[in-house]
C-alpha cells in the first residue's frame, strides 16, 4: 500500500507540474507577444521575468523527476510494444516539456531584446567607447545560459528517445540550436553596433560634426540643403580633436566617399537611375538624418546650431531647396518618420539587427529556418505521437502556431522596416560612388522601398474637454490607468490637415519675422503673450490669472462655448477645426501629460482636477451628454452656470472670454475662428520648446504626441527654449 501511495503521489506531482507548466507557457507566450509593443511597461517586464524563471525551474524539476524513474523498465527509452503506449508516457512528457521550453525561449527572445533596449531612454552622454549613449545595448546574456541549460536537459533525455528515429532527434536538436544561433547573431550585431560610429558612437560624432558644420558655415556661407550626415560614418572618416569628434575635410569634399550627406542625396536624386524611387524616398533620408541630429538632444549633448539663423531658415523653407511654398503635410510626414526612427531605436530590437543589409538578411534567414524547423518538429510530434494527451496537444499546437506567427511577423517587419530601407539605400549609394552597375540590387531596392512599415507613430491627437469629460474617455478604472497611463484613458482623433496648416502658418508668421529681424523675438507667440500679459481690460482679465495652465483652461472653455454657440455655421471651417482640435488637445495635455507643459506637472494636475470638480458642481455630474437640448439653450445655460461669482476663476474668465468672442464677432464669425486658430497654434509653438527630454521619449512609447513633433521641428530650427514672455512685444 505504501508503494501504491507513493506511485499515486508521484503521478499526481508529474500531472500537476505539467499542468502548471502549460499554464505558465501560455502566459509567457501571451505576455511576450504583447510585450513586443508594451515591453516598456515595468509591470509587463516584471511578470515576464518572474514567470520565465518559475517556468524554467518547474520544467527542470519535472524532467528531473521523470528521469529519476528511468531505471524502471517502462522508461528505458525503447520502443514500447504495440498496444502498450501508455507505458511510455513519462518519456513522452519529457520531450513534450522540452519542446515547450524551446518554443517559449524562441518566442521570448525578441521581446526580451526589446525590453533591453528600453534601458537607453534615460541615458546620459556616452562616457566610454563601448556603449550607445552611455549604456551597453545587447540581447540579455541570460539567454545564452538558458539555452545552455536546455542543451544539458536534451543530453540527459536523449537516452529516453530510442523510440524516436535518429533523423527526428537530429531535426529537434537543429531546431533548438536555431534560437541560440539567432541570439548569438544579435549579440554580435549589438557588439558591433556599440562600437560603430554609425550607431553606438553616433550621438557624440554628430554633436562634434554639427559644431564643425556651424563654424564652417560662418566662413563658407550656407548652402540651400545643409550637409547633415545621412549615413556611411566609419572610423576612416573621423578624427579626434580637443573639442571632440570631427569629420575629415577630404571625406566631406570627396563626391565618391562612402559618407553620404543631405546635399549629396538631393544631388543624386536628380540623376536617379532607380525609376524615380530615390526621388520619392529622399525625404526618408532627410528623416534619418534629422533623427541622428535629434539623438544628441535625447542623449544630453548640446546643440551647436541653437540660435542659428541658417538652421531656422532651413526649417522655414520647409526643409527643402525650393522654399517657395511650404507643404505642411510633407513637413509633418518627415517629422513622423524621424520620430519613428527614434521610437524604434529606443523601444524595438530592429535597429540592432539591421545595422547593415547583411545583418537584415541573416536575421530573415534565421526566422525562415525557425519557421521551417517549428513546422517540421510539430509534424514529428504529431506523427510519432509524442504528445500523450489532447490538452497537451492543444498547448503544443498553440505554442508552435505562436512561433510561426511571431517569426512570420518578424520577417514582414524586417522587410518593411525603414531601417532595412536605409541599409539598402546605403548599399545603393556606395555602388553608385564606385560607378558600378546596379542590376539586381536596383530591383530589390525598388521592391523593398515600396513596402509600407507597420504603423508605430500614431498620427493622432489626444482629445479632452473640461465641460464634457466623459465624451472623450475610451476606458476608465485604476487598472487601465496603471497599464495604459493617464493618456491611455482618453480618446483621440486623426490630426486634421487644418491643424498642421495652422501650426506652419504661425511658424512662418512668428519665426519668419525673427529670421528677418533678430530683434523681433517677442513676435513669436504674440497672442500667447497678449493672453498672459496684454491689456486685460479689453478681455475682462484680472491679475489673479498668470499660469500657463490657467490660460490654457480659460481659452479652452471660451473656445468650447464659442463652438457650441456657432456650431452649425463654423463646423466646416478649417480654422474652427484647427482651433477645436488644438483646444481639446491642450485640455488632454493638462489632464494626461502635464509634464510636457511649462508649469509644474503636479500643480497642473491639481489645478485641472479642481476646475473639473467645479464644473461638475456647476453643471451636474451627468451633464456630459448633449441630449435633446437646443444649441442656444445649452449655450445660455452654460454661460449662466459658469459666470456665477461662486465659480472658479478659470471658469469665470473662460465664460467672459467666450461671451466677448460671441458678441464682438457675431457678424464676423470667420475672424473669431481665425483668432482662435492662431492663438492655439501659437500656443503649441510657445509650449513646445522644453528641457524635458525624458517626457518626450516616454511619450514615444505610447505612440507619440503631436507636441513632440513640434518640439522636434523647433529643435531643428535651433529653438531650444521659450522666449522671455514678460518682455515680449505684442503684435
Amino acid at each position: 500500500m505504501a508503494i501504491l501511495s507513493a506511485t499515486l503521489s508521484s503521478d499526481d506531482f508529474v500531472d500537476a507540474g505539467i499542468i502548471a507548466a502549460a499554464v505558465l507557457a501560455v502566459l509567457l507566450m501571451a505576455l511576450s507577444t504583447y510585450g513586443r509593443r508594451r515591453c516598456c511597461h515595468p509591470a509587463v517586464r516584471f511578470v515576464v521575468l518572474g514567470a520565465s524563471a518559475l517556468y524554467i525551474t518547474l520544467t527542470s524539476a519535472v524532467i528531473s523527476f521523470l528521469l529519476s524513474k528511468s531505471s524502471e523498465p517502462k522508461c528505458d527509452g525503447s520502443m514500447p510494444p504495440t498496444g502498450k503506449e501508455d507505458h511510455h508516457r513519462d518519456a513522452q512528457n519529457m520531450w513534450t516539456l522540452l519542446l515547450w521550453l524551446v518554443l517559449i525561449l524562441t518566442i521570448k527572445g525578441n521581446a526580451d531584446t526589446a525590453a533591453a533596449a528600453v534601458g537607453t531612454t534615460a541615458a546620459l552622454p556616452s562616457s566610454g567607447d563601448g556603449s550607445i549613449d552611455g549604456q551597453s545595448i545587447r540581447p540579455p546574456v541570460e539567454h545564452l545560459v538558458q539555452y545552455a541549460w536546455v542543451a544539458y536537459l536534451v543530453c540527459l533525455c536523449l537516452p529516453q528517445a530510442k523510440w524516436l528515429r535518429p533523423h527526428n532527434i537530429a531535426i529537434f536538436i537543429a531546431f533548438s540550436a536555431l534560437g541560440l544561433a539567432r541570439t548569438v547573431l544579435k549579440l554580435a550585431a549589438s557588439w558591433r553596433a556599440n562600437r560603430s560610429f554609425a550607431l553606438g558612437k553616433n550621438a557624440r560624432l554628430v554633436a562634434g560634426y554639427m559644431a564643425q558644420l556651424v563654424s564652417d558655415t560662418d566662413s563658407d556661407g550656407q548652402e540651400l540643403m545643409p550637409r547633415y550626415i545621412v549615413m556611411g560614418e566609419c572610423k576612416s572618416h573621423v578624427e579626434e580633436s580637443p573639442q571632440g569628434y570631427r569629420i575629415k575635410r577630404d571625406a566631406l569634399d570627396d563626391k565618391l566617399s562612402d559618407l553620404v550627406t543631405l546635399d549629396r542625396v538631393w544631388h543624386m536624386a536628380k540623376e536617379d537611375r532607380v525609376g524615380g524611387i530615390l526621388r520619392e524616398r529622399r525625404d526618408l533620408c532627410l528623416s534619418y538624418s534629422l533623427f541622428k541630429n535629434l539623438r544628441r538632444r535625447l542623449s544630453g549633448y548640446p546643440l551647436a546650431e541653437a540660435g542659428s539663423s541658417e538652421a531656422l531658415d532651413f526649417v522655414l523653407r520647409g526643409m527643402d531647396t525650393g522654399g517657395v511654398v511650404v507643404k505642411a503635410n510633407r513637413v509633418f510626414d518627415v517629422l513622423m518618420d524621424e520620430l519613428w526612427f527614434a521610437s524604434d531605436f529606443y523601444y524595438s530590437p530592429i535597429p540592432l539587427c539591421i545595422l547593415s543589409a547583411r545583418c537584415a538578411a541573416l536575421n530573415c534567414l534565421c526566422s525562415v529556418l525557425i519557421i521551417a524547423g517549428a513546422a517540421a518538429v510539430g509534424g514529428i510530434y504529431v506523427g510519432e505521437k509524442v504528445v500523450s494527451t489532447k490538452p497537451y496537444y492543444v498547448i503544443t499546437f498553440a505554442l508552435v502556431l505562436g512561433v510561426l506567427v511571431v517569426e512570420a511577423w518578424e520577417i514582414v517587419a524586417t522587410m518593411c522596416s525603414n531601417w532595412t530601407k536605409m541599409a539598402l539605400l546605403g548599399h545603393y549609394f556606395r555602388r553608385q560612388s564606385m560607378s558600378r552597375g546596379h542590376g539586381r540590387l536596383d530591383t530589390v531596392l525598388a521592391m523593398v522601398l515600396r513596402f509600407r512599415p507597420a504603423k508605430r507613430w500614431h498620427e493622432e491627437i489626444g482629445q479632452n474637454s473640461v465641460l464634457e469629460p466623459r465624451c472623450f474617455l475610451k476606458r476608465s478604472g485604476l487598472l487601465a490607468e496603471k497599464l495604459y497611463g493617464r493618456a491611455g484613458l482618453m480618446g483621440s482623433t486623426d490630426v486634421s490637415p487644418a491643424v498642421k496648416d495652422a501650426v506652419i502658418r504661425s511658424l512662418l508668421g512668428g519665426y519668419g519675422r525673427l529670421s528677418e529681424d533678430g530683434a523681433a523675438a517677442g513676435r513669436v507667440g504674440g497672442k500667447v503673450y497678449w493672453a498672459l500679459y496684454g491689456p486685460q481690460k479689453h478681455w475682462g482679465w484680472r491679475d489673479d490669472v498668470r499660469s500657463n495652465t490657467e490660460v490654457i483652461l480659460i481659452w479652452h472653455v471660451a473656445t468650447r462655448l464659442f463652438e457650441i454657440k456657432t456650431k452649425s455655421a463654423t463646423s466646416d471651417s478649417p480654422d474652427m477645426i484647427a482651433a477645436c482640435q488644438l483646444s481639446n488637445y491642450f485640455a488632454y495635455l493638462v489632464a494626461a501629460a502635464p509634464e510636457l507643459l511649462p508649469d509644474s506637472a503636479e500643480w497642473s494636475m491639481k489645478r485641472s482636477k479642481k476646475v473639473l470638480e467645479d464644473v461638475r458642481a456647476a453643471l451636474g455630474v451627468g451633464d456630459d451628454s448633449i441630449g435633446s437640448e437646443s444649441t442656444e439653450g445649452r449655450y445660455r445655460r452654460l454661460m449662466e452656470a459658469l459666470s456665477s461669482e461662486s465659480r472658479d476663476t478659470v471658469l469665470q474668465r473662460g465664460a467672459e472670454l467666450g461671451r466677448h468672442l460671441v458678441e464682438q464677432y457675431g457678424e464676423d464669425e470667420a475672424s473669431a475662428c481665425r483668432i482662435l486658430a492662431d492663438f492655439w497654434s501659437e500656443m503649441v509653438l510657445y509650449v513646445a520648446p522644453s528641457e524635458n527630454v525624458k517626457g518626450h521619449v516616454q511619450a514615444m512609447a505610447r505612440g507619440g504626441e503631436f507636441i513632440t513633433l513640434v518640439w522636434a521641428l523647433l529643435l531643428h530650427a535651433g529653438v531650444t527654449t521659450r522666449p522671455d514672455t514678460r518682455d515680449g512685444d505684442i503684435p
